[in-house]
């Protein structure tokens, strides 16, 4: 019960540091309301010009596609909107300039303005004075990332921040725009030149080396590849604030790293949306207490999902650890699935179940198998090849054979620390096993079916929350066409508190169940 007391205490320093920035200003439904009446907007009418943006994996760049009536409908009974490129195009609809968006709009409801010197900033300046549409904004800063990887200028230009300000705001033309980047070009490059040099340092700071920290920045789609960093160090990418809010929540740095962070990417302090003060509040617990970071992301995904249900917007993959294994096709999620499975049995005809000294540590594993498993198949040509042939309406004769998942195999030798083994009692319900009981198959089968939420989910499991999850699965699955009530049955039984190991619920029965469950084409 430790780990769900902290989860509300920090919801609830959360909501109270929501509601004390929302205090002595116009609350955003009445604001809302009132500029809706003003323009006679209706609820669909309004949808229709306020965008938010949308990125999905295998697309080569982001959309940005309207919101749902029932969006604006939430928002005038209290809900807040989560992003700033909402807030804008809000402003925009109802014909609002450049200052009052900035001043009325993002200061009030978001903490902090635009700020010139920020390259994404000077895009969305350039955007809301009508340089381009809304629709092109992708297209605008590709171009942008070339002009800065262009050769650099003898003479660097610099430019006081208000005469920059004012230089953009008074662009006529997407020409006219490009000409003054293409100016200050050294200006831009080199701010984000120390901000690439300062994610290094908070890196190194943090985890002690670059390579700590990779596999696991991988997989939230930050370090999706070495030359992806290493053109945001040269200063020739353009790094967004969602990009960085994605890093901190993944990272969990100190608050004085956030703040040195921000800085040098020239983005105002962290402001008062429910992302920016859970990263504020992460800083600050884990600044308080000594806290692993699989408790800190039980912490964060719970309050998300609290956050959302009680009428705060978050984007849902900002706070899902896993969103990549969550975003991969049915066929390889239904594959990986299956080959895990496969080589615990193997593991086990070989009498490795993940313990040494009779501590258990399968669980330490799953980053592991998540990031770094995940991410070497679903790039495997074989891997995509036996995935689709599973799910495909014509069903193979024989099981093709199964990916080797090498993080579960076992270091001879690896003994966990008493810190680890405390983590252990925390994550995991049952005792230490005996090396006389069943209790290493028993918790071979639990880690099997506690990773699966995980795959299926994108979250940590949570033993204090089964019925719930198992009930979250449920639905995942059948959105995925799985309606099987054999696998659901089978994973609450092995996940529940206190009960037995059945024979007919072990990982053999699971994985056949899986097997049976390709989706016609």
């Amino acid at each position: 019960m430790k780990t769900q007391e902290n989860t509300d205490l920090f919801l609830e320093r959360i909501e109270q540091k929501l509601a004390g920035a929302y205090q002595n200003k116009v609350p955003f439904s009445r604001f809302l309301e009132e500029k809706m009446d003003w323009f006679d907007y209706s609820n669909t009418a309004l949808a229709k010009k306020v965008f938010h943006r949308v990125e999905k994996k295998g697309e080569d760049a982001a959309r940005y596609v309207p919101v749902t009536r029932q969006t604006i409908g939430a928002w005038l009974k209290g809900s807040m909107p989560s992003s700033r490129e909402i807030y804008i195009t809000l402003g925009m609809a109802f014909e609002m300039g450049l200052e009052e968006i900035n001043y009325v709009l993002l200061e009030t409801y978001m903490g902090y303005g635009l700020y010139c010197k920020n390259i994404e900033d000077a895009l969305w300046i350039a955007l809301i004075n009508g340089l381009f549409s809304i629709h092109e904004m992708e297209q605008v800063k590709a171009h942008i990332e070339e002009l800065l990887d262009g050769p650099e200028q003898e003479e660097e230009r610099s430019l006081a921040t208000m005469d920059l300000w004012v230089m953009l705001s008074e662009a006529r033309s997407l020409e006219q725009f490009y000409d003054l980047v293409q100016a200050y070009k050294e200006e831009f490059r080199d701010g984000a030149k120390r901000f690439g040099q300062c994610l290094e340092e908070v890196i190194e700071e943090e985890y002690g080396y670059y390579d700590k920290a990779a596999w696991m920045l991988r997989d939230i789609g930050l370090l999706h590849y070495e030359a992806q960093f290493s053109k945001i160090k040269a200063g020739k990418a353009v790094v967004t604030r969602e990009w960085l809010l994605r890093f901190c929540i993944a990272l969990q740095p100190g608050i004085s790293s956030i703040e040195k962070l921000l800085a040098k990417a020239q983005m105002e302090p962290l402001g008062i949306t429910p992302a920016e003060i859970i990263i504020e509040m992460i800083a600050k617990y884990k600044a308080d207490t000594v806290a692993d970071s699989q408790k800190i992301w039980m912490m964060i995904e719970s309050a998300a999902t609290a956050l959302g249900k009680r009428g705060y917007e978050l984007e849902e993959d900002l706070c899902r650890k896993y969103d990549s294994v969550y975003n991969l096709p049915f066929a390889q999620k239904l594959w990986f699935s299956i080959c895990v499975g496969q080589q615990l049995l193997e593991n086990q005809k070989k009498k490795d179940y993940g313990y040494e000294k009779n501590g258990y540590c399968r669980y330490i594993m799953t980053d592991r198998v998540l990031f770094d498993d995940v991410n070497r198949n679903k790039k495997n040509s074989q891997f995509k090849k036996d995935a689709l042939k599973l799910t495909s309406h014509k069903k193979p004769d024989s099981l093709p054979s199964c990916q080797e998942v090498p993080s579960l195999s076992i270091e001879r030798g690896f003994q966990p620390d008493v810190f680890d083994l405390e983590k252990f009692e925390d994550y995991c319900y049952m005792r230490r096993p005996s090396r006389f009981s069943k209790d290493f198959v028993r918790n071979d089968l639990y880690y099997y079916c506690a990773l699966l939420y995980s795959i299926w989910c994108g979250k940590c499991f949570q033993k204090e929350k089964v019925k719930a999850e198992v009930e979250e699965l449920r639905e995942e699955w059948e959105r995925e066409g799985i309606c099987s009530q054999e696998l659901i049955g089978m994973l609450s039984h092995n996940l529940t508190e206190g009960t037995a190991y059945e024979e007919d619920c072990d990982i053999v029965h699971i994985v056949e169940a899986f097997c049976a469950c390709g989706k016609s084409e």
